[in-house]
């Protein structure tokens, strides 16, 4: 990889000028699972350890090389995400949307069970990642389960739980790339501290909650270079504790790019009521939001 690029990717990790355009990355942006997984059960190594780790990482490394020429030269080019849609049929003039009932599909669905915490305080973050319990989670994981769906032709992620859960929680959702770099992240409920923008919420009720992403079919062009594809959508309960600077649920919903995957659509008119049944006896519900009364 180029100079220029490795300096450009280096200051985006690290939240700098160069993500700008699609907002500093947070902590628990910058914790995807692999970190936390890999500082869990790293603890205090030993020096043989390392050394054995170094010599690993230079056989990787000459693998990666190989892989990264075929990645960044190669004659096979991408031109859209692993996140599909299906055709667009639009809006009749009282608002309904062309469609059936929402049936999710299993492939685009997952339960909110990785826990993400960091200590509140100083040092290395690495050193601060701990495993939380679970009564420190408004919810416990797989409380939660969420979907990824078409409303309209527009990118939809619902999330369902238990009777009242949206009242209380703070709900982030992220269109990100395989590499979990976010190109879309959007925020609803009483948040803390609110990342991205204001989630526009196309469904609401107790037990569910629908939020439009803006999901790019084809390749985003990146501040630092290069190019990102809508993958994968991350989707988190963010809690607020005063012993923790992170604290988090959250499930990743990707599928391969060469799988044959389309959002799965659905109709309705403002007013309407929902049921969305996401597996696992969860099943939430929802009324329907008219999006002019919603932006007024």
């Amino acid at each position: 990889m180029p100079a220029p690029r490795v300096e450009a990717w280096r200051d985006l990790i690290a939240g700098g000028a160069s993500s700008e355009a699609f907002g500093p990355l947070t902590l628990e942006e910058q914790l995807d699972e692999r970190q936390v997984a890999d500082a869990l059960q790293a603890g205090r190594k030993q020096r043989v350890v390392t050394l054995v780790l170094s010599l690993l990482l230079v056989a990787a490394g000459v693998t990666g090389a190989v892989i990264g020429w075929q990645t960044w030269f190669g004659d096979d080019e991408r031109t859209g995400g692993a996140l599909r849609f299906g055709s667009v049929d639009g809006t009749d003039e009282g608002g309904a949307v062309s469609g059936g009932a929402p049936v999710v599909d299993p492939r685009l669905t997952e339960a909110l069970t990785t826990t993400v915490a960091v200590l509140a305080g100083e040092g290395p973050v690495e050193d601060r990642i701990t495993t939380a319990p679970f009564s420190t989670f408004p919810y416990p994981p797989g409380a939660l389960r969420a979907s990824l769906l078409d409303y309209g032709g527009s990118g939809q992620v619902v999330v369902v739980g238990p009777e009242g859960f949206t009242a209380d929680s703070c709900l982030r959702a992220s269109v990100v790339t395989e590499d979990l770099r976010p190109l879309d992240v959007v925020t609803t409920g009483p948040c803390a501290d609110p990342v991205g923008r204001t989630a526009a919420v196309g469904c609401v009720g107790p037990s569910a909650v629908l939020l439009a992403l803006d999901v790019p079919t084809g390749g985003v062009e990146l501040p630092e270079g290069g190019e990102g594809f809508a993958d994968a959508v991350r989707v988190q309960l963010v809690a607020d504790h005063p012993d923790y600077e992170v604290l988090s649920l959250r499930a990743t919903i990707e599928v391969a790019v060469e799988e044959d995957v389309t959002i799965p659509r659905f109709g309705g008119a403002p007013g309407d009521e929902l049921s969305f049944d996401l597996g696992a006896e969860l099943v939430g519900r929802c009324t329907l939001v008219d999006p002019a009364a919603e932006g007024g």
